[in-house]
């Protein structure tokens, strides 16, 4: 008897960045509605997804990130845990990588959005026993504040008990930074908007780079282009379409490889100038390890 899947099959690409291998992750995606979107109608954003051979459809992937190298497994940000029905393929992906829970040693969190911790916990106990919990003190400070979660009102609420049931249950090894090297040749780089102590993570090895710049875009078939769009869960829309556009110059500028945690397949891609804006190049998973 032949059975019809109906999921795909457990995604990730690995790419080489010089002492380093990095692992993109799908966790699935976020069945959205472009109503979520600022600055763009509807049949804009369809417009510009099928020109890109995709389905004109606010469906939004999500991901994370394995680095290997240097004697360390780092995990970047670990999916939904299935939260609300999203997501929720990342356990499946990172067996397929063949990297077990206990395996990673530091988690580098982007934000606290819970497509981005709810893989971390089950019931409220730790999924990485032996992983440091690294994240912006920025964005801590926002998601334990009871003033700020009382302001954002009910339907918010879920979002910052998601947050604080990650950061708590690795609260013995919880480490908040700030800018600069947090493990040897990866930096967090502050890029506040989106939440306020949303960051990326610089990786250079040698003479090799890759920026993973987190919830820079949601819809990069849409967000590069047109990079004044914005989602209802920026928490300060203005910031984050001003850090989008400073982001997108330095990446087009510096030819920096990017990875997204809303990438679709392969997971990783760059950023050239289109006149004066911007067009965005998939790198291409290939056969060999580079």
């Amino acid at each position: 008897m032949t059975i019809q899947p109906d999921v795909q099959a457990p995604a990730l690409n690995r790419r080489k960045v010089g002492d380093y291998v990095v692992t993109y992750l799908s966790d699935g995606f976020l069945d959205g509605s472009f109503a979520y979107f600022q600055g763009i109608e509807a049949s804009e954003a369809e417009a510009m997804l099928k020109e890109a051979h995709r389905p004109p459809l606010a469906h939004i992937s999500i991901a994370s990130y394995v680095i290997q190298g240097r004697g360390r497994t780092v995990l970047v940000d670990a999916g939904t845990g299935g939260f609300n029905g999203w997501g929720g393929r990342f356990p499946v992906a990172l067996a397929a990588a063949g990297v077990e829970p206990a395996d990673v040693d530091t988690i580098l969190l982007t934000h606290a959005h819970v497509d981005h911790v709810g893989g971390l916990t089950l019931h409220g106990k730790p999924l990485f026993p032996k992983a440091e919990v690294i994240v912006n003190e920025a964005e801590a400070r926002f998601w334990r504040d009871d003033a700020i979660m009382a302001s954002a009102g009910a339907d918010a609420e879920p979002f910052f008990k998601a947050a604080r049931t990650a950061l708590d249950a690795y609260q013995p090894n919880l480490k908040l930074v700030g800018a600069g090297e947090v493990l040897p040749g990866i930096s967090l780089m502050p890029l506040p908007g989106h939440t306020p102590g949303h960051s990326g993570y610089h990786i250079q090895s040698g003479a090799e780079q890759l920026l993973i710049w987190a919830d820079i875009t949601h819809l990069a078939d849409v967000q590069i282009r047109r990079p004044e769009v914005t989602i209802g869960f920026d928490v300060d829309p203005d910031g984050a379409r001003a850090t989008r556009m400073k982001v997108l110059d330095q990446v087009a500028s510096d030819r920096l490889a990017v990875a997204g945690m809303h990438f679709n397949m392969p997971g990783f891609l760059t950023v050239e100038r289109d006149g004066a804006g911007f067009r965005k190049v998939d790198l291409p998973w290939t056969s060999a390890l580079l």
